[in-house]
């Protein structure tokens, strides 16, 4: 029973990692980017935070759609089907499900106070914005996972 368990708790980890490791490496390196540019261009340390709240978003959610469209149109093309409008909103709709909630806490309030507050505490811009969005991730992976499996379950 215990290896079994053990084995399901693999396999959703190996699942959530497919899922997000691409779309989070792809927006670390993007958000860390507009944080530098902005804090060089225009030495704004809140802007900075804010830019690269709005790009880690942007291009993590283009990734996932972009894959779960995909995957869906393999599906589809496997049954000689084609993907609509209405499938994509359906996918936008899945998506809302899968990360509003986190997003919402995310973007207005966790991210940007982490992307500000910890150069500031480490008095290092790129490592301490490297450390509060590493924070920021942690605490949007934990509802985002949460309706992840909601979302899987019901939809």
């Amino acid at each position: 029973m215990k290896k079994q368990k053990t084995r399901h708790s693999k396999l959703r980890l190996r699942e959530w990692l497919h899922r997000y490791l691409i779309a989070e490496i792809i927006s670390s390196v993007l958000s860390l980017s507009a944080a530098f540019f902005v804090k060089h261009r225009w030495d704004q340390d809140v802007a900075a935070a804010f830019a690269a709240s709005l790009v880690a978003s942007v291009s993590f959610y283009g990734w996932i759609l972009f894959k779960d469209v995909q995957l869906r149109q393999s599906h589809l093309k496997n049954e000689n089907l084609s993907y609509t409008f209405r499938l994509f909103l359906h996918d936008i709709r899945n998506l809302l499900v899968e990360f509003g909630p986190a997003e919402i806490l995310d973007l207005a309030i966790v991210r940007p106070f982490s992307m500000y507050i910890f150069p500031i505490l480490i008095n290092d811009f790129m490592l301490g914005t490297l450390i509060g969005k590493i924070i920021a991730d942690i605490l949007f992976y934990i509802p985002a996972i949460f309706m992840y499996e909601l979302r899987k379950k019901y939809f």
